[in-house]
């Protein structure tokens, strides 16, 4: 047989009605295929036009490979066979005994399709019928079953293969590989209202039974049956072998780097168990050959060899056994297990299952005297061994239980033979606590490690009474300040006349500075209309603007200077002094645009009447008269100037006000060693937690404080300022309430 390109294989219609009238509905078992461009597009091309693809079907049955006997009679595209056909294969001939085959080929001569019924041929190296078995017979593609039946199995898309349809139970001998010598009796029965499928591929060879089911079925499994003999009866196992390891193993849930696909060449379905600690249901395959001492109890034989590769996908179930804790299983809905079998230089070569898949949602498993509980899916994955270690592992969303109040966590659970702990993280508000505990029988223990900003703020969460107390002592200080200023300036008129003649100079200044700036800019933007227009200047009126924009500012400053240049102090001499201070105040920026008029003429004839022309351009003048200091200093001065008789009072109140205070460098002495002291204790806080004994219900929360524990009261673990409150201790200079207060009661003794 050579590897060609085939079009996908089909069943005739001699094929389909008999199996629909088999196999319908009404069986609980659905026909193979009832669609003609379905099951072969390229056998009914007015049908399904367009619809015919070549597939690659790997060794392909010809023509020539197909030796018929009895009465043959040709068709369009094969021929009828009334007695027996003769498949030739390299291993040996396959002969389909007691046959009525219709038989139909390809355009390029390979098998299209077979239909009727014959006798099961039986790859002797693996099994053999202990009586001739009569069935219903199709040949299709592995693509074509993959995506129209389901076999339990997934086969090969491009091969080809002989789909048996058995409704009367089976007498086998199962053989091992090539030796005649090894075999042992196994009787398969039929499920009820449905028939056992075999699925075989001669060219492999390879075969697979499929019952329909995943548990063992028989009165006894154990080996005996009622006459005696060691033979296994079967009802619902389906199992395989494949001598070109032509089963795939694809895991459904694959675990990264472990749970790979695989080719294997024994499949088995049915409950397996993994040393004891899993139990897995579904069909399991192996990368070892099929053999006579199958267990169909179980599978999974114990003598491993390195490289050995097993898969299973279904429902799984764990069971283990924690030394600190409890016997603690849980299943697994959707799952997949693979075993991996590796050398070892201590132990030789050791299996190991690595498991992944999704927790069953009914959570009726989950120890709930532990406060902590799963908040929403679970995936769960690891390892068991062969020497019966195990590492699982369960994560997702859970529910921390505490008396202050749930709290969410992501993480996950781990369960070792040596204990069960948890690992996570918690979101409390911008912070990110870690969480970890470790469940025994009779308690759980929970640990909240600080986030990593931990430190960020907790010195102005303690020492936020002394900031307070600095902060009024430093106001108290400038209110004193600003009285004596508004004594000396509301006294008299002495510190005004002080003062406010180098405002006066310096404003006088800025608005000098102002009109060179608007002469330099408007010059400037006349030259360049000229010069880009090719003209001479007649005229302008710059500094005429620039001499109105500034006039009123002038004018201010001879006002004020006026005012201070009066030496009456009476009321009238105050608001001429008040209202030019507000005047100037309220001109401490100079910021115009105006239009400058610009008669020009030509560069050659000049600026008489036929040759002079105007035009306009904008100038800005952007200036600052007053600092804003300045302002402020003639705004104050204004507001105070009529409250001369007051100004005396207040500035004796505001003195004994900061008489009665600290001074500000005993708070910040006081601060530096509180936040000294806070530092070194932030360092030394290693977390938080508490005990919750399953017996009593009962909670007890610690403090880890450098790296002891010590036992306080109920508080929030993973709320940064309860911890700093709850963990530093009330004395020394940690206590700032108590040496806040005392610094305060010396000030008030050194007033008296």
């Amino acid at each position: 047989m050579k590897t060609i390109l085939k079009p996908l294989n089909g069943i005739c219609l001699l094929f389909l009605v008999a199996l629909t009238m088999s196999c319908g509905k009404e069986s609980g078992i659905e026909p193979i295929a009832n669609d003609p461009c379905e099951e072969n597009p390229c056998g009914n091309p007015e049908q399904c036009p367009d619809q015919c693809v070549a597939i690659d079907t790997g060794d392909a049955i010809t023509e020539d490979d197909l030796n018929p006997e009895g009465t043959v009679t040709e068709t369009a595209n094969g021929y009828i066979v009334d007695g027996s056909l003769t498949l030739n294969t390299e291993e040996e001939p396959i002969v389909f005994a007691e046959a009525e085959l219709d038989v139909q080929f390809n355009e390029d001569g390979t098998l299209k399709s077979v239909s009727g019924t014959s006798e099961i041929p039986a790859p002797t190296n693996y099994f053999e019928f202990e009586t001739p078995v009569q069935a219903e017979i199709g040949f299709f593609t592995g693509k074509f079953l993959n995506e129209n039946r389901d076999f339990e199995i997934k086969l090969v898309d491009e091969r080809s293969y002989f789909v048996f349809a058995i409704s009367v139970g089976l007498e086998l001998k199962l053989g091992v590989n090539d030796d005649p010598d090894a075999h042992k009796p196994l009787s398969i029965e039929t499920p009820v209202g449905g028939h056992i499928t075999l699925i075989a591929d001669y060219t492999d060879p390879m075969f697979f039974f499929s019952m329909g089911g995943n548990a063992l079925g028989g009165e006894d499994n154990n080996g005996d049956n009622s006459n005696g003999d060691s033979s296994s009866k079967l009802s619902s196992v389906s199992f395989g072998g494949s001598f070109g390891s032509n089963f795939m193993y694809e895991p459904t849930n694959p675990v990264q780097g472990n749970v790979v696909a695989f080719q294997a060449n024994q499949v088995t379905g049915g409950t397996v168990s993994f040393f004891k600690l899993l139990e897995a249901s579904g069909m399991y395959y192996q990368n070892r050959g099929f053999s006579a001492d199958l267990d169909f109890n179980e599978p999974m034989e114990s003598d491993f060899g390195a490289n050995y590769r097993a898969g299973i996908n279904g429902q799984l179930d764990l069971s283990m056994e924690i030394t600190s804790f409890i016997s603690f299983g849980f299943p697994i809905g959707s799952g997949s297990a693979a075993v991996v079998a590796e050398a070892s230089t201590n132990d030789g070569v050791t299996a190991k299952a690595f498991i992944n898949g999704l927790v069953d949602p009914d959570l009726s498993w989950w120890p709930d005297f532990i406060p902590l509980m799963p908040d929403g899916d679970l995936n769960a994955y690891g390892f068991v061994e062969q020497t019966g270690n195990f590492d699982i592992g369960l994560s997702g969303s859970f529910e921390i239980q505490m008396p202050t109040g749930d709290q969410g966590m992501e993480g996950s659970v781990r369960a070792t033979p040596e204990a069960f702990t948890m690992q996570g993280e918690v979101y409390s508000g911008d912070d990110v606590w870690g969480a970890s505990a470790v469940y025994t029988t009779n308690e759980t223990k929970c640990i909240a490690t600080k986030p990593d900003n931990f430190s960020e703020g907790i010195s102005e969460t303690v020492t936020e009474q002394i900031d307070n107390a600095i902060a009024a002592t430093e106001q108290a200080i400038q209110d004193l300040k600003d009285a004596e200023d508004q004594y000396e300036l509301e006294l008299s008129l002495r510190g005004l006349r002080a003062v406010l003649p180098g405002i006066i100079d310096n404003a006088q200044q800025a608005i000098d500075d102002a009109v060179d700036a608007g002469l330099t800019s408007g010059r400037n933007t006349i030259n360049s209309y000229l010069s880009d227009n090719n003209r001479i200047l007649c005229s302008d009126n710059l500094s005429g603007q620039i001499d109105a924009i500034v006039r009123g500012h002038r004018n201010t400053l001879t006002r004020l200077r006026n005012a201070l240049n009066e030496t009456s102090d009476n009321a009238t001499t105050r608001t001429e002094l008040e209202g030019a201070l507000r005047d100037l105040a309220s001109l401490d920026r100079i910021n115009r645009t105006f239009s400058v008029t610009i008669i020009h003429g030509h560069p050659t004839f000049g600026c008489g009447d036929l040759w002079t022309m105007t035009a306009s351009r904008s100038v800005t003048i952007n200036e600052t008269v007053l600092t804003s200091s300045q302002k402020a200093q003639l705004l104050e001065a204004a507001d105070n100037v009529k409250y001369i008789e007051e100004a005396d009072g207040i500035r004796i109140d505001a003195q004994d006000v900061v008489d009665q205070l600290p001074t500000v460098e005993e708070l910040e002495g006081l601060k530096y060693n509180v936040e000294a002291c806070v530092q070194e204790l932030t360092n030394g806080i290693g977390g938080a937690g508490f005990v919750f004994d399953h017996n009593t219900k009962e909670f007890s929360h610690f403090i880890i404080i450098n790296g002891e524990e010590k036992e306080v009261g109920s508080f929030n673990i993973f709320n940064k300022n309860e911890l700093i409150e709850i963990s530093r201790p009330e004395v020394g200079n940690c206590n700032a309430n108590g040496a806040l207060d005392k610094l305060m009661q010396e000030a008030k003794v050194r007033a008296k």
